[in-house]
Order: C-alpha cells, then sequence, then structure tokens
C-alpha cells in the first residue's frame, strides 16, 4: 500500500547482500511503495539479473553506490597501502605506526628478488637491518624520555608509559622500512570497488596488482560473518534434538549465513590502456624539459601561485613523472609553444575510452597549490585529507632523508645515519635489478615529493585539526609552514585560522 504523507517512518536496515541492498534502493527510487517490500519480495538472483540489465547492460553504474562492501585487507605492506588508500571515495581504518609496535619479522617479500639468490640476501639483509633499528631506537627513545620528562604527579603508571611509548615510535617510525606489512579496515561501494581493482591492477608493483585481483575475489565470494559461530552450533543442536533437516536447511538459508558482496557488480575490473599508458607521458616530457630537476635547497613546502590553468595541467601531468618542483614545471610550461603543450596533454588521452574518466592532474583550478617534500611517514598522515587533489612522485632516496627530533641528543643519530646510508646502497643495488619492486626497501625517513591542491575551507580544515597538541612533531611543523606561506600573501583570508605553533616540551603529554 502506498504510504500516505503522514505516515513517516526512519528505519535503519540490516541483513541484506550487498546486491540486495542496492537493487532495493534502486527500485525504491521507482516505486510508491515502502522498501520493506520491495526488500521482501528481493532474492540474491532476482538482484542479479536486475543488475546484469541496468547496471551492466545500460551502464547505470549509480546503483552500484548502494552496494556497500565491508573489507580487511591484512598483511599488505605499507607501500601498497598508500596505492589502496589513494582511492578517495572509501573509509579507511589503518593499523598506527604511532601508537602499535610492528613485529620486526613481519615484511613484504617481492618475488622478483626471492628467486634471485644476490638481490634475496641484499633485500632481507636490508630491511632486517632497518627493523633491528626500529626496535633499538624504540627502546633506546623511551630511555631518553623518561629522562627528561618524569611523570607528572597526578599521571598514572600505564598512561605515562603508554605516553614514553608513543612519542618513542613517533621518531622509530623514521626506520621502518615500507615493505612493513599492515592491516586495513575499508568500507566502499561496489562501483568504488571496481575502479579501485581496475587501478591497482595497472601497478608496476607485484603486491599492488595481485591486491587488485584479490580485491575483486573478496566481492565475489562469501564474505567472513562472524554470527556462523553462533547460530551453526544452535543448529547442530537442533538437529541432533530430532529437527527435520529440510528445516535446518530452510533455517540456514532465511539467515543468509553466507552473504555475499557484489558478484554481479564488481565486474570489467581489467587494467585499462588509460592506466597503463599515462607513463606515455614522460617520454614525451623528456623531448621538452632537458635535464631532471632535483635540487638540495628546496623548501619544506612551497604556495605556487599565478599559473594558469593550462600551464597548471601541463605541469600537473608532469610532476608524478619527474623528481621536479611543480614551481619549476610550471615555469618550464610557460616557456613551452602551443604544439608542445597538445602533444603532452595527447600523450596520457590518446588511449581514454569513453569508459575511462579523466585522470586526478586534470584537477586544475584550484586556489592554493602546496608543492611538499616531507618524510614518507608525515606523507602517510597527510594523504588522509583525499578531499585534496594530490600528485605525488614515487618514493625513491633521490631528495634525502629528515632526521627526526630529539635523535642527537638522545644520542642516537650515528646508528641512524648509518642505517640510512646502508639503506641507499641496498637501494641502489636491488634497483639496478628492478627499481619498482626495490622501493620496499626503503626507510620512511626519505623525502618524498607531493602537491596538495585545495579551497581555502579544506586549508582551514587541515591546518587546525593537523597543527593541534599531540599530533606527530613531522605534520605539525609541514601544516603550519602552510599556514605561514598563505598568510604572508593573504592575511586576511587566514584571520580567523585557529593554527597552532609547536611547542613540542609543553605538549609532550597532550593527547
Amino acid at each position: 500500500m502506498p504510504l500516505e504523507s503522514h505516515d513517516r517512518d526512519i528505519f535503519a536496515i540490516t541483513g541484506l547482500s550487498p546486491e540486495v541492498q542496492a537493487v532495493a534502493f534502486a527500485k525504491y527510487s521507482r516505486s510508491q511503495e515502502s522498501v520493506k517490500t520491495t526488500i521482501d519480495d528481493l532474492t540474491d538472483e532476482k538482484s542479479a539479473e536486475f543488475h546484469e540489465k541496468w547496471v551492466i547492460g545500460y551502464g547505470d553504474a549509480s546503483v552500484a553506490d548502494m552496494a556497500m562492501i565491508a573489507v580487511a585487507l591484512e598483511n599488505v605492506s605499507m607501500l601498497a597501502s598508500k596505492s589502496i588508500e589513494d582511492h578517495r571515495l572509501a573509509s579507511y581504518q589503518e593499523k598506527s605506526s604511532r601508537y602499535v609496535p610492528f613485529d620486526p619479522t613481519r615484511f613484504h617479500k617481492p618475488d622478483v628478488f626471492m628467486a634471485h639468490d644476490a638481490m634475496r640476501e641484499t633485500y632481507i639483509r636490508a630491511v632486517e637491518s632497518l627493523m633491528a633499528g626500529y626496535v633499538a631506537l624504540t627502546d633506546g627513545m623511551i630511555a631518553y624520555f623518561r629522562a627528561k620528562y618524569p611523570k607528572p604527579d597526578d599521571m598514572l603508571d600505564k598512561p605515562y608509559e603508554n605516553k614514553l611509548r608513543a612519542r618513542s615510535l613517533d621518531v622509530a617510525r623514521y626506520v621502518m622500512p615500507v615493505a612493513t606489512l599492515t592491516n586495513i579496515g575499508m568500507l566502499a561501494s561496489a562501483r568504488e570497488i571496481r575502479y579501485m581493482s581496475a587501478r591497482l591492477k595497472a601497478s608496476p608493483q607485484g603486491e599492488i596488482r595481485a591486491i587488485g585481483d584479490e580485491l575483486q575475489r573478496a566481492a565475489l565470494e562469501p564474505a567472513y560473518n562472524p554470527q556462523n559461530k553462533k547460530i551453526e552450533p544452535l543448529l547442530v543442536r537442533l538437529l541432533d534434538g530430532g529437527a527435520d533437516q529440510n528445516l535446518i536447511d530452510e533455517l540456514r538459508t532465511a539467515l543468509r549465513l553466507s552473504i555475499r558482496g557484489a558478484p554481479t557488480l564488481i565486474k570489467h575490473t581489467e587494467p585499462r590502456e588509460y592506466l597503463l599508458k599515462k607513463d606515455r607521458i614522460a617520454k614525451v616530457a623528456g623531448m621538452f624539459l632537458g635535464d631532471e630537476c632535483v635540487a638540495d635547497d628546496e623548501p619544506r613546502v612551497d604556495l605556487v601561485s599565478n599559473v594558469s590553468p593550462e600551464n597548471e595541467l601541463i605541469a600537473s601531468l608532469l610532476y608524478p613523472h619527474t623528481a621536479c618542483s611543480f614551481r619549476t614545471l610550471a615555469d618550464r610550461a610557460e616557456k613551452l609553444s602551443a604544439s608542445q603543450k597538445r602533444a603532452l596533454i595527447s600523450a596520457v588521452n590518446d588511449n581514454r575510452t569513453s569508459h575511462d574518466n579523466l585522470s586526478r592532474e586534470f584537477e586544475v583550478g584550484n586556489y592554493f597549490i602546496f608543492d611538499t617534500l616531507m618524510d614518507y611517514g608525515g606523507y602517510c598522515d597527510m594523504q588522509r585529507h583525499r578531499l585534496t587533489s594530490q600528485l605525488t612522485q614515487p618514493l625513491s632516496p633521490v631528495y634525502g632523508y629528515e632526521i627526526p627530533r630529539d635523535l642527537a641528543d638522545a644520542g642516537l643519530l650515528s646508528r641512524f645515519e648509518q642505517l640510512l646510508e646502508d639503506n641507499r646502497a641496498a637501494f641502489e643495488t636491488l634497483a639496478s635489478f628492478n627499481a619498482d619492486e626495490a622501493r620496499f626497501v626503503l626507510a620512511k625517513a626519505w623525502r618524498k615529493r607531493t602537491v596538495f591542491k585545495m579551497n581555502l575551507r579544506e586549508l582551514y580544515h587541515i591546518v587546525e585539526l593537523r597543527s593541534r597538541s599531540g599530533g606527530h612533531f613531522s605534520y605539525r611543523t609541514l601544516v603550519y609552514d602552510m599556514y605561514e606561506r598563505v598568510r604572508a600573501h593573504h592575511p586576511l583570508l587566514v584571520e580567523h585560522l585557529r593554527a597552532v605553533k609547536m611547542d613540542f616540551d609543553a605538549d609532550f603529554f597532550g593527547r
């Protein structure tokens, strides 16, 4: 019966497979009935038929937005985690390197190195060296902080020990290799999982390509359901008590103990030519840019202003494929001819089909463009601000490494520097064999260049959140630099921005 205007009813829905949920809301939008009526009439088979016709056949992909799937990605490398979390339209929770000590024996081992005796030995030795340093720096910093910051009289022993460990891990994480295994919880729609899977399969790194395949498979197979552990023994007891087997089977079906993700919706995830061939622009760029750009005096934060949309697009397209600052690329774009610019843009778009959305580099016209150079650990934290337009360059030792605060005073600087120099040598050896897979061996201390484009509202959000007491010192100083760059040029715009200048000693026992 159609609802009357006064029959307001607001309720949550659970117990549906993602596919049934998606089709329920799709039909709901074209019906006068309550969604309960639609749901009661649906089955997995009817939902699959609907999706085959409307989503696959007619391309009505918005239906797949209503199929929400929770996925756990366990034992993936930290390098792979950033590729996964680079996808904007999903929610993530990752194991924290600030509050959780990581097992030094658990790290990704690329097949290409494991199959080669000399490379395997170099890789394993390099990662194990960093992991041993990670444990030693953690212990050393705990001892240092314990002496420098005695327990306040009003603080219990356990919170005090937790704070010492957290602050020490803030320092020790700089020598963690990005091969370290981590866990991620993710909630995303079927449509976004399709896009994510296709993008991951186009990666140059084997682990990330495999994750793309496994992510698709996770959405096709029966999902892990903790209710099985509770309900199945009860059904067995009923059966042992004389209940009819057919009745038990019907109960199992009704209780949907093996809900699958979205098998009809997770299709067409093969890596597209548009993604696979994007690096062609690097070859075209070489004809116009000349020498590589790495410089030793680059600022940690550079606010790039007064760039035309055309030159911003050219610089954005080139940025991920060079070792150049955004400012340098924008200046060089200014000097290119119209035909050269057209060649660069065409190098990206020649393989784009009607099924390919424009890549992120085409997000031009944002007012604030910050080119940042920070340690990889800081990048991992800042990457979470996915409302910004981010352009990123691959991790490598080319920009040098950052030295965390307090390391010298703790007497641990020479150990740290030796670890990083040994790490550079190991990377160079491995890179001569396979440069893409060699990145897994690198420590989080190495600096990485990333552009963040944002509007004023997002600037307020990032600076006010990340400059607060208790945040990691790496991103606290970075976002305060962002604030000061804008204040120097546009003081009125940030007059009400609540930026907090870091005072590490005063903030030590903060959140």
